[in-house]
């Protein structure tokens, strides 16, 4: 398709954009922590301009840093100081075409960083209880330790400041000085974060916000702080500066903004100065489902209805959000649903996105895998990656640029990271030989594509850029050190994948018992699965994905971890999202359990000093991954050079399949 009203020029406000794709404002955790716009971001932003985004936008960028910050990399754009590395970076957006923006935030109750310094948050009024969801402890030691950092410092003191009159002033009067900049620093525009908890929502909501003055109460009285913020703004920076607001549609889980709400919100934002609205969505934080739900919504397109309706209200332009697909967005735009696109996720798998469109290879688009580790490390603190890009976040220290000189390059395995290799390699201008030992490509991953649309597009990707690159494929080859340096490779990548294993209990070499490497006929095959009641033994992604796909298939299913989460390579977002729909689909889950012995009907185990068994027709064992370095050590008895990388290395599944090439394969 031609994609002709998502490439379509448009504009907002005085700033014309070259189509309708907005990178979304998220919080990636790659500026110094100074507060300074980072090389890391700066090549972040400028590998999404040059890939064709009418802009760029940081999100979550401190007004008032250090205070009201809620990640310790959190950008600023409190004081002049910060603009030169704005400039710096403004400048590189701008020599691909795209153009720059920086979301204007105060985190008020979600300002760990006040938190762990002592400070007060700033809030409207004092936060109520709130109940918080079990699904919140399905995290991993490391994890939860991560999680608590702002509250286990030794100045930690979590306390508010609930707002005066003056204090509205100045943070009103911080917006504004806050616009003044970016628009000094050659920043084309600014939005205003009005949701997500974050301060200003937190006045808009008739959850948090309790006050019984000017500022609280009524729909009217709620939008005073935001309607006050662009008013001083527009005082500041005159009409013809590019402002926008993003506000939530609605709140899910409680009694919070309705759409109603949000109408009037975005009348007043209008009304006031606003150049667009952003038309997002907030939850319950106390549920761990929540961000699936709303600003990172699981279903496709679910907060577009609220885009449209908000859209028939004000005479500005909409921008939608939220798990839209080019195509979908295209018929959105011709059918007058909104009028811009803002893309997160997808943006980040693939930055040359919109070039490819234009260039009618949108097949060639690397897809999103929705294991959400973009979102997940905002939880943890830590830089932005992606599980299925391992470029992201570092694309000022990794390249694909041409190598020196072109060498012979042999990779013995055709998995995720043998693919990567090969084709990041191919892509460097080298000669790449792939050499996989079954009559398909993918290695476990093409039983990973049986469970998942999405893992299924991935794996297509893949096989489309290796042909279209002339990597030579060479399938049903099996290698052993001799026959490779038979090829008279320059060097070798060894990725041949991991041994799977099995747990060293009665019962485990049953007829009844299938390990990884036994479930291709009925994933890849399509042989009927001849089991009524399945227990899956190992909790982490392919787990997971045989449990949805015997589950869909109708057998009752039985999930069991040793440890305490499920789905622990998934970002946590996703990881809550995927354990509480197999909870709701009815399927077994149970975690912190030993398995004892497998008998002809079922599971032993153990939690808690307590046996139980589950009744089972099938066993599938999928817990014990461990590095495979045998063909990698006999190469390099030879002399040849030698790289490992994927699971064969280091056990990682994809996402550290696609770390580990890229890392590899930008250096060879």
């Amino acid at each position: 398709m031609s994609y002709e009203h998502l490439l379509s020029p448009g504009r907002i406000g005085t700033l014309e954009l070259r189509n309708r794709l907005i990178m979304a404002p998220m919080g990636e955790e790659l500026g110094d922590e100074n507060g300074e716009v980072s090389d890391d971001q700066a090549a972040y932003l400028e590998a999404r301009a040059k890939g064709g985004m009418a802009v760029v936008m940081l999100g979550s960028v401190g007004v008032a840093h250090p205070v009201g910050c809620s990640n310790k990399r959190q950008t600023a754009i409190s004081d002049d100081k910060f603009i030169p590395s704005w400039r710096r970076a403004a400048d590189r957006v701008h020599a691909h075409g795209g153009k720059i923006a920086m979301q204007l935030t105060h985190a008020g109750k979600m300002g760990l960083q006040d938190t762990m310094a002592g400070r007060p948050m700033w809030v409207p009024s004092e936060p109520g209880p709130m109940t918080i969801d079990p699904l919140y402890g399905m995290v991993t030691a490391d994890e939860g330790a991560m999680m608590a950092e702002p509250f286990m410092a030794p100045t930690s003191n979590p306390h508010y400041r609930v707002m005066d009159h003056d204090d509205i002033a100045i943070v009103a009067d911080q917006f504004a000085a806050a616009t003044v900049r970016a628009q000094e620093a050659g920043v084309d525009a600014v939005e205003l974060h009005g949701g997500h908890g974050y301060l200003i929502d937190a006045f808009l909501s008739p959850t948090v916000n309790a006050r019984d003055d000017e500022y609280g109460g009524s729909v009217e009285n709620r939008a005073r702080f935001l309607k006050e913020i662009l008013t001083e703004i527009r005082r500041r920076v005159g009409d013809d500066y590019p402002v926008w607001v993003r506000l939530n549609s609605t709140e899910v889980g409680i009694d919070g903004i309705v759409l109603d709400d949000a109408l009037y919100n975005a009348r007043v934002a209008a009304e006031s100065g606003a150049d667009a609205i952003h038309v997002s969505a907030y939850h319950d934080p106390g549920i761990a489902t929540g961000p699936t739900d709303s600003y990172g919504p699981h279903v496709p397109e679910l907060l577009v209805p609220n885009a449209a309706v908000v859209k028939a209200e004000v005479d500005v332009p909409i921008i939608a959000v939220g798990r839209i697909s080019p195509e979908a967005a295209d018929r959105h735009i011709a059918e007058g649903k909104y009028d811009f696109v803002a893309m997160g996720r997808k943006i980040l798998a693939d930055p040359d996105l919109p070039n490819k469109l234009a260039a009618g290879n949108s097949e060639d688009v690397r897809p999103c895998v929705y294991h959400y580790r973009c979102i997940g490390n905002i939880f943890l603190r830590v830089g932005t990656r992606c599980a299925g890009n391992g470029f992201l976040g570092r694309e000022d220290s990794l390249t694909a640029e041409a190598a020196p000189a072109a060498r012979r390059v042999l990779v013995v395995g055709g998995g995720p990271s043998g693919m990567e290799t090969a084709r990041v390699a191919a892509l460097r201008g080298h000669e790449v030989i792939l050499a996989e030992a079954s009559d398909r490509l993918g290695g476990r991953w093409a039983l990973a594509s049986a469970t998942s649309d999405v893992n299924a597009e991935l794996m297509e990707w893949f096989e489309r850029q290796l042909d279209q690159l002339g990597v030579d494929v060479r399938l049903d080859t099996r290698l052993d050190a001799a026959e490779a340096s038979a090829l008279s490779p320059d060097a070798v990548v060894v990725a041949v994948g991991g041994r799977w294993g099995r747990p060293n209990v009665d019962g485990i070499d049953g007829p009844n018992v299938w390990g990884v490497d036994d479930l291709a006929p009925w994933l890849l095959d399509g042989n009927p699965l001849d089991a009524a009641r399945i227990t899956v033994l190992g909790g982490d992604l392919p787990g997971i994905g045989v449990t949805e796909t015997a589950h869909h298939q109708g057998a009752e299913v039985t999930l069991i971890e040793s440890g305490p989460a499920f789905g622990f390579s998934l970002g946590l977002p996703g990881r809550w999202r995927v354990v509480h729909d197999l909870g709701q689909a009815g399927v077994s889950l149970v975690s912190g359990a030993e398995i004892v012995a497998i008998t002809e009907d079922g599971v032993v185990w153990r939690t808690n000093g307590s046996e139980q068994t589950t009744p089972a027709d099938l066993v599938v064992v999928t817990s014990e991954l461990a590095a495979d370095t045998s063909l990698a050590d006999e190469l390099r008895a030879t002399g040849t050079e030698v790289h490992s990388v994927g699971d064969c290395s280091q056990p990682g599944y994809l996402e550290g399949a696609m770390r580990s090439a890229v890392e590899l394969a930008a250096t060879l």
